[in-house]
């Protein structure tokens, strides 16, 4: 338990909007996203850019409020971190490590994904907004990002991994009806349990791993 711990992971890229302001949107700003191959010879799309139409700044950077933000995006993580807890007691802290580019593959994915961010925000079909890089900025080359991305990167929250699902050592529950090994009366039916991060959000896989609990329940009951 608290193994195999992964999560999604982004590193921004922000363009000011020096020209014109940008339409503000009625409901939620616009997002969009699409999945990519940070290489060509990827037999799956292993990134998945956000795109959104207002600045999204981490928590040490500052910038202007005209501005449009291009994520590099990560689905398809090799790094694996760790859940422990710190001690017996139930208000003990738990120490969460995300482990998050501790793999060389998943850091070259990322500044992959950044590069394509870049390419994006330079595009003719943006240049009305006069569109000027603050992040990570017109003097950080593509050749120079990795310090970048592992400075910046940030998570999707989509966490999943310490209760895997499966049959070998690293297994938490059973494939066949969510069960706890080595104990009676317990399940786990949450994202937790999933072997691999799927490459798109884990709401929907989340609610169909509740339905088939839901339904391994009744038929046990039944």
């Amino acid at each position: 338990v608290g193994k195999n711990l992964h999560d999604h992971v982004l590193s921004p890229v922000i363009f000011e909007a020096t020209e014109n302001e940008i339409p503000a949107s009625a409901v939620l700003p616009a997002e969009v996203h699409v999945f990519t191959k940070s290489t060509p010879g990827k037999s799956v799309p292993d990134t998945q850019p956000l795109y959104f139409s207002i600045p999204m700044y981490n928590e040490d950077m500052e910038g202007p409020a005209n501005a449009f933000t291009l994520m590099g995006g990560l689905v398809r993580p090799a790094s694996r971190g760790e859940l422990t807890l710190t001690g017996p007691e139930d208000d003990d802290p738990i120490a969460l490590d995300l482990g998050a580019l501790s793999v060389q593959a998943d850091v070259d994915a990322l500044i992959a994904s950044v590069k394509e961010s870049r390419e994006v925000g330079r595009q003719e079909a943006l240049a009305e907004w006069g569109p000027v890089e603050i992040y990570p900025g017109p003097e950080i080359s593509d050749d120079d990002l990795e310090d970048y991305v592992r400075r910046t990167v940030i998570t999707y929250h989509h966490q999943v991994g310490t209760c895997k699902m499966g049959i070998d050592a690293l297994s938490v529950v059973s494939p066949r009806n969510l069960r706890v090994y080595g104990l009676n009366g317990l399940r786990v039916a949450d994202a937790s349990i999933m072997p691999l991060v799927p490459s798109g959000n884990t709401n929907a896989p989340t609610i169909m791993i509740a339905e088939r609990a839901a339904q391994f329940i009744l038929d046990e009951v039944n």
